[in-house]
């Protein structure tokens, strides 16, 4: 065997073994972070107000914006996405603060709040909480226009925001 050979099979054994590397890291990243669809639930929770038309769908949140999510929440955060063909604007419209605080949601001060002040919206972030004695919970609704496919996602998520009871001190 020359020496071009042994070269060779070791960058394809080094090859091989990178693959395998992030080949196993990936899965290890997902089993750390519950898969791409951890945290989700089946429905659309009672006190919600469903949008009209909207479907059950599984879009995967991003594993970026998950490992964010997991770290900043704690574990603390649920979540569901729909889809429709209505339009960003439409979904948005929906979500009236008179709605909102009629099932109960305290909504921020202009309720959903667009992509654009000035003109048809084709996204939009809703934010709302409310308070139940002790527990406090917070409640985002994100609307996206596709327009390639020609519809709007809808995602809800569902924080818990309520403090840890301190810990007592000896």
């Amino acid at each position: 065997m020359n020496s071009r050979t042994i070269t060779q099979k070791s960058t394809v054994i080094l090859a091989l073994l990178l693959i395998f590397g992030v080949a196993v890291s990936c899965r290890l990243v997902e089993s750390l972070t519950g898969g791409e669809k951890a945290g989700t639930v089946n429905s659309l929770w009672p006190d919600v107000p469903p949008f009209a038309g909207a479907t059950k769908a599984d879009l995967a949140i991003p594993l970026g914006v998950r490992l964010m999510l997991r770290a900043a929440m704690q574990g603390k955060i649920n979540f569901i996405a729909f889809t429709t063909p209505s339009s960003a604007q439409e979904v948005k419209d929906f979500y009236t603060v008179d709605l909102m605080k009629s099932a109960g949601w305290t909504p921020n001060q202009k309720g959903c709040l667009g992509d654009t002040e000035d003109q048809k919206n084709e996204g939009a972030v809703c934010l709302y909480q409310r308070q139940d004695g002790d527990k406090k919970e917070g409640l985002a609704i994100i609307v996206a226009e596709d327009k390639k496919k020609k519809e709007t996602n809808i995602f809800y998520a569902r924080i818990d925001l309520t403090e840890p009871s301190p810990s007592p001190t000896k």
